[in-house]
């Protein structure tokens, strides 16, 4: 496990997630978990970052190129990108956070690069409407908890 993994790791203990690492959790403050944060050097943000780069390692199955990943959903709709997003959840979200109207190639280019759909993912994700979007990966590894007691470190 990474130096920053091994924080975050701490961080959801002392809230009580474990993020599957078989250690034992036990109930603690929001406070207690941002004084531990801050005693660290990690913060919210990183953290935040790391919850979506664990994500999208998991969309992509680790492949090598993951920007690259197009694949068709059961849906019928291509996903695309690290993230796995299709174009009109990205064209929806843009509108949504941004306030701007993209056309489908622009949505196909920001799902395609990697620290765009990265950008906008921590977005949905956080400021919006969770993980749900990625529910077998982010059940997989536990998100849906993570994401809240991250969210609760505001």
């Amino acid at each position: 496990m990474s130096h920053v993994s091994s924080r975050v790791a701490a961080l959801l203990v002392l809230h009580g997630t474990a993020l599957g690492l078989g250690v034992a959790t036990f109930p603690g403050s929001t406070a207690q978990a941002q004084v531990l944060a801050d005693g660290m050097g990690t913060t919210v943000d990183a953290m935040k970052d790391i919850v979506v780069a664990r994500l999208a390692e998991c969309e992509t199955h680790g492949k090598a190129d993951p920007d690259a990943v197009i694949v068709r959903d059961a849906n019928g709709e291509l996903s695309m990108g690290r993230l796995q997003f299709q174009a009109r959840t990205v064209i929806a979200y843009t509108k949504e956070i941004e306030a701007r109207t993209i056309d489908s190639s622009e949505a196909r280019r920001i799902a395609l690069d990697g620290d765009r759909s990265a950008k906008l993912a921590k977005k949905i994700i956080f400021d919006k409407d969770g993980v749900g979007h990625w529910h077998y990966c982010a059940r997989k590894l536990g998100l849906y908890q993570e994401v809240n007691a991250i969210r609760q470190m505001r």
